[in-house]
């Protein structure tokens, strides 16, 4: 299973919810996870996220700054930081909107809608979350799908704000994404 995690330059929100999601689901091999920018970035970490990181004993698994290409757009599930990244990119490339989800929207949306692993596919399960919501829904701001962006001259305690969702959305994504395998969330039956 591919997932790509989605912010803006992709140097503080993306790559930090790479590595903790990618820890929280290392105990499934089949799961790939990557981080990209929609405009991409310079790459280069702000020192007060860096040393926040350092602290917390995590490191970055890819090289930031990554701009999301068409490299990208075959992924099981894209996960974006806030809605208008997401709205930004399903407006360019519509076919990403049923399998595009902010994260704090997923993790919502998966909390309520547990899937049936017996009887479904990831694909399929996928296609559940996205049947109950609307393209209204991308309309405006709101708060319950946004991580806040603390940026390049964000200070220590957003960081570590910062980080903290990040590490508490990403233990509540994993149980959801371990164990399926590529080819169930590809359509095909294990």
């Amino acid at each position: 299973m591919k997932v790509v995690v989605v912010c803006f330059a992709n140097t503080c929100r993306s790559p930090v919810a790479e590595a903790l999601l990618a820890e929280s689901v290392v105990s499934d091999t089949s799961i790939y996870v990557s981080s990209k920018g929609l405009a991409g970035g310079d790459g280069s970490t702000p020192v007060a996220l860096s040393d926040v990181l350092r602290a917390r004993g995590v490191s970055l698994p890819s090289p930031s700054g990554e701009r999301l290409g068409e490299e990208s757009l075959d992924a099981d599930l894209l996960l974006f930081m806030e809605r208008s990244l997401l709205r930004e990119a399903v407006v360019n490339r519509p076919a990403l909107w049923p399998r595009s989800f902010t994260l704090r929207e997923f993790a919502r949306r998966a909390q309520l809608n547990p899937p049936s692993r017996e009887t479904e596919t990831f694909s399929e399960w996928i296609g559940v979350l996205h049947a109950t919501r609307t393209r209204d829904e991308l309309l405006g701001e709101d708060p319950r799908d946004d991580v806040e962006d603390p940026g390049l001259w964000g200070d220590g305690p957003a960081f570590e704000a910062m980080v903290d969702e990040l590490a508490s959305l990403s233990m509540k994504v994993a149980p959801f994404l371990i164990g399926w395998s590529r080819s169930t969330s590809q359509g095909g039956r294990p």
